[in-house]
């Protein structure tokens, strides 16, 4: 996907996203605006200040052709970089993606299939069949912040390899973020959105492993998905062994998406239609930095650096250790417009 800018070479719209981070971090070292550090670093790149501004300006954001465009644009494009990294992702960028700028709730309608509602063949003359297309209550979604800290020495900070150690830990903290919420059974409880497991009964699996028990597994998921009316668009989401397991087995000839992601447990196989998954995302992620700050080093169960007399550990400070922090924040949710999943546990294979 090309650049948005009419300025310079043409680059992916997720660069300025990184651009942007990169922007944030070298901003705060050297004290200037970031606008300025964009400059420092990259010279004219109006694209990369209007992303900096759709996080920062919102009374333009909504404007049309403005900073929100832009950013929206870049945040997709950004999904789909790390593709490779999340199985989420790939989900993603498969299924509907609908926008969430300046929006707090947004239902979402649900998805019957049949095939008399796209109509009939008449004769000459004849009159033409009215339809009511059945539209069921589907996912309403609620934004829900998905944060993240990385940590950059000052060193770091002031290489000029900035942009590609930025790109290269936030989206690999993206997409594990982004795989633990998304593939988990927990339903939606106010701060994460509810995984696209929850309340799924799982399969049973075959026992005996091999490829007898690998092709009766991916039967009963497929079969599941048919039974509620899908099947047109399945993809695949395993845990990396299964994945590979999966790959090397079945050959060439299985023609099907299959998306791997060390989120998942081992012995875990899902199958979703991908057309019935939403997504929906904030126009663009919001940046902060710090060098005075203390954190606690937990990225499973953070928590406050003294609660109830009790030091969380371990804890660095980052004026001590001449470090910086960055904050990002994306605004994100999504749900299932039919019940289009099924999945299973403990595969043999």
């Amino acid at each position: 996907m090309p650049s948005l800018s009419p300025f310079g070479p043409r680059i992916r719209p997720a660069t300025h996203l990184w651009r942007a981070c990169a922007a944030t971090v070298r901003a705060h070292v050297e004290g200037v605006s970031k606008e300025k550090a964009v400059r420092t670093m990259w010279g004219t790149d109006p694209v990369t200040d209007l992303v900096l501004r759709g996080a920062v300006n919102p009374a333009t954001t909504t404007t049309p052709g403005w900073a929100s465009q832009i950013a929206g644009t870049a945040v997709d494009d950004s999904i789909m970089a790390i593709s490779s990294l999340s199985a989420g992702a790939g989900l993603i960028a498969r299924g509907m993606k609908v926008s969430m700028v300046g929006v707090a709730t947004l239902r979402i309608p649900g998805r019957t299939l049949d095939a008399s509602d796209a109509g009939k063949f008449v004769g000459e003359g004849m009159p033409v069949p009215v339809r009511k297309l059945r539209i069921t209550a589907g996912p309403t979604l609620h934004p829900r912040k998905l944060m993240t800290i990385t940590g950059y020495t000052r060193e770091m900070a002031e290489s000029s390899n900035l942009e590609a150690i930025a790109r290269a830990l936030v989206s690999e903290a993206t997409a594990l973020a982004l795989d633990a919420a998304l593939f988990s059974t927990n339903a939606d409880d106010g701060i994460t959105p509810g995984g696209i497991l929850a309340g799924v009964t799982p399969i049973t699996p075959t026992a005996g492993g091999g490829v007898n028990a690998m092709a009766t597994d991916i039967k009963a998921l497929v079969a599941a998905l048919v039974g509620a009316g899908a099947g047109a668009d399945v993809v695949f989401i395993a845990s990396t062994v299964q994945a590979t397991s999966l790959k090397m087995l079945a050959g060439p000839r299985f023609d099907f998406t299959v998306l791997p992601s060390n989120q998942i447990a081992a012995g875990t196989v899902i199958a979703v239609e991908a057309g019935s998954f939403v997504s929906a995302f904030g126009a663009s992620p919001e940046f902060d930095t710090s060098s005075e700050t203390t954190i606690h080093e937990e990225d499973t169960t953070p928590a406050d650096i003294v609660s109830g007399g009790v030091a969380a550990v371990p804890v660095k400070s980052q004026f001590q250790t001449d470090s910086i922090v960055l904050r990002s924040i994306l605004r994100c949710a999504w749900g299932m417009r039919a019940p289009h999943v099924a999945f299973l546990t403990g595969a043999t294979w």
